[in-house]
């Protein structure tokens, strides 16, 4: 007996067959206001599959050709990290991860190896390849996070090593950019950082060793040279409450000056008695300015990366002040990484001074080929 074969399965079999295979999507185009960068492609795909914001940061910067060990890749840089693509792994292992602790302790040279080694206290989970122990807090921390391997929910101990990778160190005190002390653990490609002040799972955080490691050059930097000294400003015509007062009335100003290669652009002056964390000191009064710096070189012609920022204000009297230290407390504070030729940075500035006065110029110095500090002039009318 035959057994014939309905005509319907036949026709879906060969629907089935004809119907294209199903391809990968991926990931849109992804903008932050709070860094002005974009990511997409393989690189957002793998941002959002891995931890996202928590384990990578914002973007710092665009996707770009960059020489790792010697060999050229398309990379783009994290707060906390840097993504590569490496289109000849198949995936997952077509993006890698910069072994970006192991790059920041070399920068400050100090060598891991000779890091005082850490026991076993308890409940830890001992790296024989490294000499060092995690515990508490921080191994919890880096059993929770792991890059996205097998497909599986949880977080397997491999994946956790494939995003962190092992310790360098054991827990240690050290003084952070904010000139805070805190207990941290170095990783090849993580810091993670003890807060007994935010409530878990934020008592343990991630370093944002991507910013760091972006402003810092591992190209040896020139010698210190002696930039000129702001001289004495000679007032103007209008007295210094007479200029406070016209300013007033106009905190919208604008003023631009280009120079070596750099546009600088300084406006919206206002004069406010607090920022977030501090109040002015009595007879004073904060100085808030945007700022915005672009890098107008040709990239690929001129590779000279803008690096670091000192602004300095001169008052009416010729006194100078520098910007205080925590400008973060501003919405929008000052972004001091590398600016790249062809891209621009900015934010906020704030700068205490007495209330009988009123700003006068603006120094500006960088580390590039520019010795001569670009300054603005404040005290003439800005343009609309």
């Amino acid at each position: 007996m035959q057994h014939r074969i309905p005509i319907v399965l036949i026709l879906m079999l060969y629907v089935g067959l004809m119907a294209p295979l199903p391809t990968r999507v991926h990931a849109a185009q992804r903008c932050f206001t709070e860094t002005n960068q974009c990511m997409e492609g393989r690189i957002a795909e793998f941002w959002e599959q891995n931890g996202g914001l928590s384990v990578f940061g914002f973007p710092i910067g665009p996707l770009e050709s960059a020489q790792i060990e010697g060999k050229t890749y398309m990379v783009q840089r994290f707060e906390r990290n840097r993504l590569e693509l490496h289109p000849e792994n198949a995936r997952p292992y077509d993006v890698l991860l910069g072994r970006l602790g192991v790059m920041r302790l070399r920068q400050t040279e100090r060598d891991w190896f000779a890091l005082p080694k850490s026991s076993d206290t308890g409940g830890c989970r001992v790296f024989s390849e490294t000499g060092h122990a995690v515990c508490g807090a921080v191994l919890n921390a880096w059993r929770a996070n792991g890059l996205q391997l097998d497909g599986k929910a949880s977080v397997s101990e491999a994946e956790s090593l494939a995003l962190f990778g092992m310790p360098l160190s054991g827990l240690m005190t050290e003084t952070l950019s904010d000139g805070k002390q805190y207990q941290v653990q170095w990783f090849e490609r993580a810091r993670f950082e003890l807060h007994p002040e935010n409530a878990a799972p934020y008592d343990v955080l991630l370093g944002l060793l991507g910013s760091e490691a972006q402003a810092f050059t591992e190209t040896p930097k020139p010698q210190p040279q002696p930039t000129a000294k702001p001289t004495a400003v000679p007032n103007p015509i209008l007295s210094g409450p007479e200029l406070n007062k016209r300013r007033g009335a106009m905190p919208a100003g604008y003023w631009s000056l280009t120079q070596y290669g750099v546009q600088l652009a300084a406006g919206s002056i206002t004069y406010i008695p607090n920022i977030r964390y501090s109040d002015a000191s009595p007879g004073h009064k904060y100085v808030v300015l945007s700022i915005s710096v672009k890098n107008v070189r040709v990239r690929g012609q001129d590779e000279v990366y803008i690096n670091p920022f000192r602004f300095t204000l001169i008052d009416l009297e010729g006194r100078s002040y520098s910007h205080i230290s925590s400008t973060y407390s501003l919405d929008s504070y000052l972004n001091s990484a590398d600016i790249y030729p062809g891209y621009s940075g900015g934010g906020q500035l704030a700068f205490e001074i007495p209330k009988s006065t009123a700003p006068a110029q603006l120094l500006f110095e960088h580390e590039s080929y520019a010795v001569t500090p670009m300054v603005l002039d404040l005290r003439t009318t800005p343009l609309r």
